[in-house]
């Protein structure tokens, strides 16, 4: 079913540099850029979880654990995979909420919606 991009290089992660760079260079505080990159990371897992949805939801959570029992950084951390699912509980929230005041769907959301979001 998903795959996910980590296996080839489980150091990679699902943002890029590009996208790091770019909430560094915000004027938020130091816990809002931390923020902003767990929210960004969550969505980007998100979408590289939904191969086959055309609508553009969040994934079940289902699919959440497959995903993360496929990680190879995770696959034998139970704690860590149990952090990451609570993440994913609270970001899936915060995404839905933005993408319904955006009127999008949720994965077609974009880092720069986040920093918008974020900065007013």
């Amino acid at each position: 079913m998903m795959e996910s991009p980590f296996i080839d290089n489980p150091k990679k992660g699902p943002l890029s540099i590009e996208d790091i760079n770019l909430i560094s260079l915000t004027n938020l505080s130091a816990s809002e850029k931390h923020h902003l990159r767990m929210l960004a990371h969550c969505l980007q897992c998100f979408k590289s979880m939904s191969n086959d949805n055309p609508r553009g939801l969040i994934p079940v959570k289902e699919d959440w654990i497959e995903w993360c029992l496929k990680n190879p950084i995770m696959m034998n951390d139970d704690e860590f995979v149990q952090v990451m699912l609570e993440q994913f509980s609270g970001a899936a929230i915060q995404l839905e909420n933005l993408s319904n005041d955006l009127k999008v769907a949720p994965l077609d959301l974009t880092l720069r919606n986040l920093i918008d979001a974020y900065e007013h």
